[in-house]
C-alpha cells in the first residue's frame, strides 16, 4: 500500500452522486451511521444523465406496475422536501402522452398508461383526437388516429436543484462528500468493500454503486452484456409563438408519432418567454457530424408536428444514458463482492423514481424491511430480451 495513501473507514459509501446516488446518500446520512459519498466530478454536473433543467414525470408508468410504488413514494418525498425547505423542485404543469388510438392499440404505451391509471385510481383524462386538436392547436401533426392521456398532477422535475439539495442535506447530517474523485478499483475485504480512488483507500461495510455510464468500467467489463451507454442529444429551439408554449397552455409532452415509426418526442415548455422549447427523441446520437444536425432534427421531428417553432437552434446538450437490453432497472447485490449493491442502469426513465429507490436502498442497508426487488435483479436483467 502507498505510504502516502489516505485511509478512510465508513459504515456506508455511495459511488456516483447523480439522481440515484444523491437520494441514497441523503437517506443513509439520516441513519446515524458514518457515510461517504464519492463522485468523479462535482455534482450536479453535465457528464452523466442527471441534468438538463427538466425531467418528465407521471404517476401512471407504463414501463410496468413494478415501478409504480417507486414513483408514488418519490412524489411523496418530493412534496416533503418542497414543504420543509420552501423550494420548488417540480413544475406541476401536467403531463400529456399522445399515441395511437387507445381502443385499437392494446399493446401501445398509451393504452398501458391508461390501464395503469384506471387500475390505481390515478387522476387523468383520456382525450380524443378532436380534443387534442382543440386544446393544443400548436400540435399541428395530430392525426385522426391518435388519442391522448393527460395527468394533471404530473409535469417535470428540476434535476439540478433536487440533487444539490439532497447532497447539501446529507452533508449537514454528517456525510463526507468526496468530489472530483475518480474510483479506480473496488474489491472485497473481510469486513465489507474496499474502494481505491485518487490517493485514498476507503473501507465501508456496505457500498452502493450508482455510477451510471462508469458502472461497467469500474468492474472491468463484468456487465458489458447487460449495460450499454448511449450519448443522447437534446435540442432547444426558439418559439415564434411564445404564448402557445408557456406552461399554462403546454404541458410536459410525450408524443409517440406513427409518422416516424412510433418514435417518442419528449418536449418541455418555455419557463419564461425568452427561453426555448426543449425537444428530446431517444436514440438521437450525440455526434452531430455522424448523425442528425439541428437542421435535420427540425425538419424531421418538429416542422411536421409543431407549429410556432422557429428553426433557430438556441442550445443543444448531451445526456449519457446507461440501459439494460429491455430498458429495465438493475437493483441487486454484486455477485462477487459481498456488501456491494448495484443501482444501475436507470435506462433513461429513472429520475422520477430516484427518491423512492434511494429510500429503499438505504432501508436495505440499515436492515429495515423493503419491497420485493426481484423484478430488477441481475438474473432478470441477464434474462430479459431486448424491447
Amino acid at each position: 500500500m502507498n505510504a502516502h495513501q489516505t485511509i478512510l473507514e465508513a459504515d456506508y459509501a455511495v459511488i456516483g452522486l447523480g439522481a440515484m446516488g444523491a437520494s441514497i446518500l441523503h437517506r443513509l446520512a439520516r441513519s446515524g451511521g458514518k457515510v461517504v459519498g464519492i463522485d468523479k466530478y462535482n455534482p450536479p454536473h453535465r457528464h452523466g444523465a442527471s441534468h438538463g433543467g427538466h425531467k418528465v414525470t407521471r404517476e401512471a408508468v407504463a414501463e410496468g406496475p413494478a415501478y409504480l410504488r417507486f414513483v408514488q413514494r418519490s412524489n411523496e418525498l418530493l412534496c416533503e422536501l418542497e414543504r420543509r425547505y420552501n423550494v420548488e423542485l417540480m413544475q406541476r404543469i401536467g403531463t400529456l402522452i399522445i399515441g395511437s388510438e387507445v381502443a385499437t392499440s392494446s399493446d401501445s404505451f398509451l393504452h398501458a398508461t391508461v390501464q395503469l391509471a384506471q387500475a390505481n385510481e390515478i387522476e387523468h383524462q383520456v382525450l380524443s383526437s378532436k380534443d387534442l386538436k382543440r386544446l393544443y392547436p400548436q400540435l399541428t401533426g395530430v392525426t385522426d388516429g391518435e388519442a391522448g392521456y393527460f395527468e394533471p398532477r404530473a409535469g417535470s422535475i428540476r434535476p439540478e436543484p433536487l440533487l444539490s439539495l439532497q447532497i447539501a442535506l446529507a452533508k449537514q447530517a454528517g456525510a463526507e462528500i468526496l468530489i472530483n474523485t475518480a474510483v479506480t478499483r473496488i474489491t472485497s475485504f473481510a469486513g465489507g468493500v474496499q474502494i481505491e480512488a485518487d490517493g485514498l483507500r476507503l473501507r465501508a461495510g456496505q457500498v452502493a454503486v450508482a455510477a451510471g455510464r462508469w458502472t461497467d468500467h469500474l468492474f472491468n467489463g463484468r456487465f458489458a452484456d447487460i449495460l450499454s451507454v448511449t450519448q443522447q442529444r437534446t435540442f432547444t429551439f426558439k418559439a415564434l409563438d411564445t404564448l402557445a408554449y408557456l406552461p399554462d397552455r403546454f404541458p410536459a409532452l410525450m408524443w409517440f408519432r406513427e409518422g416516424v415509426g412510433g418514435e417518442c418526442a419528449t418536449v418541455f415548455p418555455l419557463e419564461r418567454s425568452g427561453d426555448g422549447v426543449k425537444f428530446f427523441v431517444a436514440d438521437t446520437e450525440a455526434d452531430m457530424r455522424g448523425s442528425m444536425s439541428g437542421n435535420q432534427f427540425y425538419h424531421h421531428h418538429i416542422q411536421p408536428y409543431f407549429g410556432g417553432i422557429s428553426r433557430d437552434l438556441l442550445h443543444s446538450e448531451i445526456c449519457a444514458y446507461t440501459s439494460t437490453p429491455d430498458k429495465g432497472f438493475l437493483l441487486d447485490w454484486h455477485p462477487d463482492i459481498p456488501g456491494l449493491f448495484l443501482v444501475s442502469a436507470c435506462s433513461g426513465h429513472g429520475f422520477k423514481h430516484a427518491l423512492g429507490i434511494g429510500e429503499t436502498i438505504a432501508a436495505l442497508f440499515v436492515g429495515n424491511s423493503i419491497p420485493d426487488l426481484s423484478a430488477f435483479s441481475l438474473k432478470q436483467s441477464e434474462g430479459r430480451p431486448s424491447r
